[in-house]
């Protein structure tokens, strides 16, 4: 068996090794809002349900590993504190891959990606016409892990609303996997779909 010191290991070494580990990944495609230059989209594979009552998600950007600077979803949600938190799904998976393409400051992911802004209800920040399920989100708080590059920013938000197409309902109301195609992210460059699954019936407690 190998075992890794982390502590002996550059952390991008370290990181790959994780990320090999822990997956598949959900993706939160996260929009939110810069004041000066307007709508910004980015994809997370650092995603997760936090909290059932009340509802908090969490996702978790980075320092940047080239530059040491903070993405600018995180800039943004610390200057305007709500969000939008997009499903990904197999229809919208190479535009998502795109989105996170480092571009211009100023310059919008929407835009280059093709991907639709709609007004969201109660947030600032733009929903995702293409993705079929999209969550307005506000700030709960944000934890910083570090300056270095790689040092995560948990942000952690309370969902205040969600929006759910119907396509993707089952005839009780319920979201149906099969329907919603979601991908996620594994090791490297690759991602995977969710229609291979499976079933257990919970054990009684």
């Amino acid at each position: 068996m190998k075992t890794i010191h982390v502590a002996d290991t550059p952390w991008r070494e370290a990181y790959a090794r994780l990320t090999e580990i822990v997956q598949p990944r959900p993706i939160a495609l996260v929009s939110s809002l810069d004041p000066e230059f307007g709508p910004n989209l980015a994809p997370f594979s650092f995603f997760m349900v936090v909290s059932s009552n009340p509802l908090y998600i969490a996702f978790s950007p980075q320092i940047a590993g080239r530059t040491g600077s903070k993405k600018d979803t995180l800039l943004n949600i610390e200057r305007h504190p709500e969000f939008v938190v997009a499903t990904v799904t197999e229809a919208i998976a190479e535009r998502v891959n795109a989105a996170s393409t480092p571009l211009p400051h100023g310059e919008s992911e929407f835009d280059f990606t093709g991907l639709t802004p709609l007004p969201a209800q109660r947030v600032k920040a733009f929903c995702v016409k293409e993705s079929p399920v999209n969550l307005e989100c506000s700030l709960v708080e944000i934890r910083s892990y570090g300056h270095a590059p790689g040092a995560g920013n948990l942000i952690v938000a309370q969902v205040e609303l969600m929006h759910i197409d119907e396509s993707v309902l089952d005839p009780a109301g319920r979201v149906d996997p099969a329907l919603l195609q979601t991908v996620a992210r594994m090791g490297g460059e690759d991602w995977c779909r969710s229609r291979d699954r499976f079933s257990f019936p919970r054990p009684d407690r």
